[in-house]
């Protein structure tokens, strides 16, 4: 007869089955038993059960199955399961961005690593690690156009991983293609570039009704995909300059399509609170109800941070080089007279139609951008102005003219070489007299390129010459404004015997990866634009030539990023060209000696830490276009740029603090595990079906979400020392006689709630530490030979000597176990208790009375709750029992 409790094994299946109930009707006994393995409750006879310790046969292969079954479910609960060394070895401060992010089942994070840094291996990491535990099956990654490739290239080398991209002009054959409304649901695994599936406000020649429907089939398509993970990109684009445009929309849209979502962004606070409220909501709305939320306790727990000035690699070093400046002063003499007139004469001609323009900017908001346009080519090459002059003149002589407008907030945040023929058709403040200004103007520039090459041509000659002079299979990187002049440059230097690829922003992505290749592995010299040159990995060169300087310093630095990175061998030699005698070189000297006090008072390295690009382009555009209207208030025109960026920078260097994360590298150094879940998976199976004696033939490709693993990941394995423990022998391990054992700790039902340890105590009843955990590794090694013996029985009085050795030796665990725990809970409970102080703070100031008292009584109930959750989160019921136990020879 069997007892309610008591486990036994079902004769048919062989699994073991736990009695529930007995039953007895009129001389007929059975039981009704549960079968963990099956997650099913049913009855069975006393004829079709039998006890473990009668009839049960022990083999090697129980042996390893358990063993193994417990190593899997203690990796399951505590440890890293996917498989890191297969593509890539994460550096620590991956590391410490993967612990994190699994740490907790909320994956709702800001991963905001600095430039260069890695976190797109580091959205790789977490991929592959979810991915093998079985939380996500469909991913989307949104990302701006150009990193489109390097998202793609980086998830198949490296993680073995292959992603779908959906580009526009991919949607509509998708849809022919599959018949179907749905085309983000026919791959699980998709790229799109951000633009391409924001919100439309507008398009030429579109109705307000075309639109709306455009934007309600391509959101529809996306967000009502079943997206287990979402992750965005450059993700402070999504913030928004305000709650209003597209971009924020799609980022908004995209935050409430997924359970779990990684925002990626090295510039996540840029001292202005609004973008950044905006930017955090997305991964918690009711955490951050208003500004006030905006402190480092609240923030914390949704951002992950490491600055390069920290980052270490695997052997404890800093990880980054040094960088060396050199500053490339140019100046017209006597060779170069007509480009210095050139130089002038279109400085005048910018100068008057832009003070002109502003004041009926509603109008010529696109003939602003021109003239910003044409007073930074006059400063890249001859070629590039004479020739922008020339469409010029050809579209004033057709009166071809664009004649929808744009805002100054579009205007803002254009790029001059994705708009440039755009800003070619701008309508003109006087056609006639227009024509005839640039028609002088053509004439000196076609003087200028005839007198002499342009002043910066012969000292980039010699700069790289120099170069390749010390190393032949150098690479050097070119950077220009415009693709005018990289034509220019790119003619110029393979007449000098040089190979050259272009890389710019019109080009496809398929187009881009071929451009990239050529230059790894056969062209000398790659010349790019800034758009070409977004989110590239070009570790492989060192030196970046500035040929045309950005007015703003971020874009700079972007560009430095490119070489500046993680894998960087060498120090990165960067090269400014500078035209000395132009009112843009002394806006920039004013500039930067006000910004260098500014980051000086404050304690600040460099613009990067501070300045968000973006953001700050207009103002640095203003400043120099009306100091070259007025070269003579310089200081004044750039009292605003001072001004904007004293504050930036203070809210920003306050705001430090709050996105800082205090962290101990070193101590990750190394700390990648070794565990191979694929493979234990395989094995795993593979002993249980030979100790039932069946034939296994292994699966290739299996997870921790196969409904085949989880029947045995939720077998509760149980040990009764009544049955007796088995006797092993392992040849060649130099173990001493004692008992082996397996324990649980468990502090709730979910998996993290649960850990398992090994101990050893030799027969003299001394705990060895260090063996226990060896000995289970040897249990599990394929290669190891063991020996299974019979069952032996041990006294009640030995079994209790070896339970509470091993609960006090236990203990420490279940305390480092409590407190991770009770932190969690806690920090659970403080962040939503303080957002709903907040909301009831804000309640509190509702002028209408029965809306503020229904608005306080709906909150004051809700934070109850959270309260009455967060006590019984904290009462801990542990349990702790042995699941395996041995005499080992």
């Amino acid at each position: 007869m069997y007892n309610v409790g008591d486990f036994v094994f079902d004769k048919a299946t062989h699994d073991k089955v736990q009695i529930l109930e007995r039953l007895e009707v009129w001389g007929y006994i059975s039981y009704k038993v549960f079968n963990s393995l099956e997650d099913r409750v049913y009855k069975l006879t006393e004829e079709q059960i039998y006890p473990f310790s009668s009839n049960q046969e022990i083999d090697v292969n129980y042996l390893r199955y358990i063993t193994l079954l417990s190593k899997i479910k203690n990796e399951i609960s505590t440890g890293i399961l996917s498989n890191l060394s297969n593509g890539v070895i994460p550096l620590p401060h991956q590391m410490h961005v993967l612990n994190r992010a699994v740490s907790n089942n909320n994956i709702r994070y800001i991963l905001a690593d600095e430039v260069g840094l890695g976190k797109t291996i580091e959205a790789g990491l977490i991929i592959k690690e979810l991915k093998t535990r079985g939380l996500i099956k469909r991913i989307l990654i949104v990302c701006p156009k150009g990193l489109v490739t390097q998202w793609g290239l980086e998830m198949q080398e490296k993680f073995d991983e292959k992603f779908y991209v959906i580009l526009p002009e991919d949607y509509d054959t998708i849809k022919k293609l599959t018949d179907s409304e749905e085309v983000y649901c026919q791959f699980d695994q998709v790229i799109s570039p951000m633009d391409s599936i924001k919100p439309l406000e507008r398009r030429a020649g579109w109705s307000e009704e075309k639109v709306i429907k455009y934007n309600e089939e391509r959101i529809h398509s996306i967000i009502n995909s079943g997206w287990d993970l979402i992750v965005i990109d450059e993700a402070h684009r999504v913030a928004g300059s305000s709650g209003e445009v597209a971009r924020y929309k799609l980022g908004s849209l995209l935050a409430a399509a997924s359970p779990y979502l990684l925002l990626l962004t090295a510039t996540p606070h840029n001292g202005k609170t609004e973008p950044f409220l905006r930017l955090i909501r997305l991964l918690d709305e009711k955490a951050f109800p208003n500004f006030k939320a905006i402190v480092k306790e609240q923030v914390a727990p949704y951002i992950i941070r490491t600055e390069k000035r920290e980052a270490i690699d695997n052997a404890g070093n800093k990880l980054f080089k040094n960088r060396i400046t050199k500053v490339v002063e140019l100046t017209w003499d006597d060779r170069h007279s007509m480009q210095k007139k050139l130089y002038e004469i279109i400085t005048n001609y910018v100068s008057k139609g832009y003070n002109k323009a502003m004041r009926n900017r509603g109008k010529f908001m696109w003939l602003i951008f021109l003239l910003i346009m044409m007073q930074r080519l006059v400063t890249s090459s001859t070629s590039a102005i004479r020739q922008s002059l020339e469409k010029r003149i050809k579209v004033l002589e057709e009166q071809d003219f664009k004649l929808n407008n744009i805002t100054e907030e579009e205007l803002a945040e254009m790029e001059i070489e994705e708009n440039i023929e755009e800003a070619m058709k701008a309508i003109s403040l006087d056609t006639k007299q227009e024509i005839a200004e640039l028609s002088e103007i053509i004439q000196v520039a076609k003087q200028a390129e005839f007198q002499y090459l342009d002043v910066k041509v012969e000292p980039l000659v010699e700069i790289i010459d120099n170069l390749f002079a010390e190393d032949k299979e150098r690479k050097v990187i070119i950077f220009t404004e415009f693709v005018t002049t990289q034509d220019y440059l790119s003619k110029l230097l393979e007449n000098q015997g040089y190979t050259t690829s272009l890389l710019n922003g019109s080009m496809s992505i398929d187009e881009r990866n071929i451009v990239l290749e050529e230059f790894k592995s056969k062209t000398n010299i790659l010349i790019s634009t800034d758009a070409g040159g977004e989110g590239l990995n070009l570790q492989f060169s060192n030196v970046v030539i500035n040929y045309d300087l950005p007015w703003n310093p971020m874009k700079i630095e972007q560009r430095i990023g490119r070489v500046d990175r993680i894998g960087q061998k060498r120090d990165v030699l960067i090269y400014n060209f500078i035209l000395s005698d132009t009112v843009e070189n002394r806006v920039k000297d004013v500039l930067e000696q006000k910004l260098a006090l500014i980051l000086e008072e404050i304690g600040v390295d460099k613009y990067s830490d501070v300045l968000d690009n973006e953001l700050a382009e207009f103002n640095f555009t203003d400043a120099y276009m009306k100091s070259i209207s007025n070269p003579k208030n310089i200081d004044f025109n750039v009292r605003k740029i001072e001004e904007d960026v004293k504050v930036q920078v203070n809210n920003a260097n306050k705001f430090k603090d709050i996105i800082h994360e205090e962290k101990d590298l070193t101590a990750l150094i190394g700390t990648g595990s070794n565990f191979d879940i694929d493979t234990a998976l395989i094995k795993m199976l593979t002993y249980y079906e030979n100790y039932k004696g069946n034939t296994y033939l292994p699966i290739k490709h299996l997870s921790v979400n196969d409904s085949q693993i989880i029947k045995h990941l939720n077998e509760k394995i149980e040990f009764a020392f009544r049955d007796g423990i088995l006797e092993i022998n392992i040849e060649d391990f130099p173990n001493e006689k004692g008992y082996f054992s397996l324990w649980e700790i468990s502090l709730g039902d979910k998996p993290q709630a649960k850990k398992i340890i090994p101990v050893f105590i030799n027969e003299s009843f001394i705990l060895r530490p260090m063996a226990g955990k060896k000995i289970w590794d040897e249990f599990i090694r394929t290669e190891s030979k063991i020996k299974i013996g019979n069952m032996i029985t041990i006294d009640v009085s030995v079994f209790e000597h070896l339970s509470d050795i091993t609960r006090e030796f236990a203990y420490k665990t279940f305390l480092e176990m409590k407190t991770s725990f009770e932190k969690k809970s806690e920090e659970t409970y403080r962040k939503y208790l303080y957002a709903l102080d907040l909301r009831l703070e804000a309640a509190a100031n509702i002028g209408i009375a029965n809306i503020r008292m229904h608005k306080l009584k709906n909150i004051s109930k809700e934070k109850a709750n959270v309260e009455i959750q967060y006590k019984k989160s904290m009462q801990i019921c542990p349990e702790f029992k042995p699941i395996f136990m041995a005499y080992l020879e």
